[in-house]
């Protein structure tokens, strides 16, 4: 990114989402197209978060295509924002702004390519609302959009976003962030954890202990969703509590790291490797 360059995004890349919100079945049929772009960009380039990224697919299809984003005027403020925190897990927000029609299905398959589609977010691209990668700083930049919707008088119309990972929460600019936005009651931050049970270096619980995730966050004001992250009902009904709290929502989701192709599923894997692939067809 250049230097000096801004991270979120300031311009109308978002446009209004009015079509009728999807029922369960349809999320389904979007998840199953989305998934399978998702494994065709990991097939293209064996650094793509795979696993990551379907974990967290069902949560971001349940946003845009079952809750919606919404926008009412102008305005940065006058809109719904999106924040995916886990930045590695691009490929899934890709998939989605591909079926929506804001990245074109071509570019989804020169990920990571010199001149391809970027390897985290980058709001210079259409439909991306907050340049990501660096763990932990989401639910900052957060905190600072909403307490901008409150300024403005918007706060009970629109929803921040924001989608972190379970190994995330080791990033202390988590909790101060988790702390101030409940300390200054900032209902309209939504945070959805997406618990696969994961990160970088290994399984969670053996990096470094979680503990009571939904307990940390209810300590600190929130009010707490507990859901199955693939579960669309579940998902739907997350989203409409947190439209309504009066404080801010963390909804813990809990996950399958790779989601849908079994020996992910099964090992925890990330990373698919194309030249086996190629090598089997």
């Amino acid at each position: 990114m250049r230097r000096g360059s801004p991270i979120v995004s300031t311009q109308e890349v978002n446009p209004p989402i009015v079509e009728r919100p999807a029922s369960p079945a349809g999320l389904r049929e979007i998840s199953l197209r989305a998934r399978d772009r998702v494994i065709k960009m990991g097939l293209v380039d064996k650094s793509v978060h795979v696993g990551a990224s379907l974990s967290v697919l069902d949560i971001l299809v349940s946003i845009y295509f079952g809750r919606g984003l919404r926008r009412s005027g102008d305005r940065p403020t006058e809109r719904d924002w999106l924040i995916l925190s886990k930045g590695h897990a691009v490929p899934a927000l890709y998939a989605v702004l591909a079926e929506k029609g804001l990245v074109a299905e071509e570019e989804l398959y020169k990920i990571r390519a010199i001149d391809g589609l970027e390897g985290h977010p980058d709001y210079r691209q259409g439909g991306v609302d907050v340049s990501t990668g660096s763990l932990g700083q989401g639910l900052s930049i957060a905190a600072g959009i909403a307490y901008a919707m409150r300024l403005d008088g918007v706060e009970d119309r629109h929803r921040v976003y924001v989608v972190l990972g379970d190994g995330e929460l080791d990033e202390g600019q988590v909790w101060e962030a988790a702390a101030t936005v409940a300390h200054l009651g900032l209902r309209s931050v939504v945070a959805i954890v997406d618990v696969n049970g994961f990160q970088l270096d290994g399984p969670t619980e053996e990096i470094k202990t979680k503990g009571d995730i939904p307990g940390r966050w209810e300590s600190l004001g929130w009010n707490v969703v507990e859901v199955d992250g693939h579960d669309y009902e579940m998902l739907l009904e997350a989203l409409r509590q947190a439209d309504v709290a009066r404080k801010p929502t963390v909804i813990v989701a809990y996950t399958r790291r790779g989601r849908g192709v079994g020996f992910l599923e099964a090992t925890g894997g990330q990373h698919l490797d194309p030249s086996r692939a190629r090598s089997n067809e």
